[in-house]
């Protein structure tokens, strides 16, 4: 299954973030940035930031890879056995997750190579 959903930005508060850049006092518009699933029964999410932040693109993906794992759970994936690739948005079965065992021997991920 591919998560389906669209993101919608809107300004939340105009000129509400006051910050600092070289000692000078700046207000900036506040962005909130919707998630809403379009083919799944997932919870809406929002996320809140400010309009030319430093760390808007850093921010924006920890956020969603955040919700991924949210509506994995909501979705009743386990999130140990799956994750959500971040570029497809495609819920993948971890194989790595699962002990198997081989005449009688337990093959397991390798901490190191």
């Amino acid at each position: 299954m591919i998560l389906e959903y669209e993101k919608k930005q809107s300004i939340y508060a105009a000129n509400g973030c006051e910050h600092i850049v070289n000692g000078v006092v700046r207000f900036d518009d506040l962005i909130r940035t919707d998630y809403i699933p379009t083919n799944f029964s997932g919870e809406p999410k929002n996320f809140l930031l400010r309009d030319k932040h430093i760390e808007w693109e850093a921010k924006h993906i920890e956020f969603e890879k955040k919700i991924h794992k949210e509506w994995l759970e909501e979705l009743g994936y386990g999130t140990s056995e799956y994750s959500v690739d971040f570029t497809t948005h495609e819920i993948i079965f971890n194989i790595l997750s699962q002990n198997y065992t081989t005449d009688g021997l337990e093959v397991t991920a390798s901490d190191t190579i």
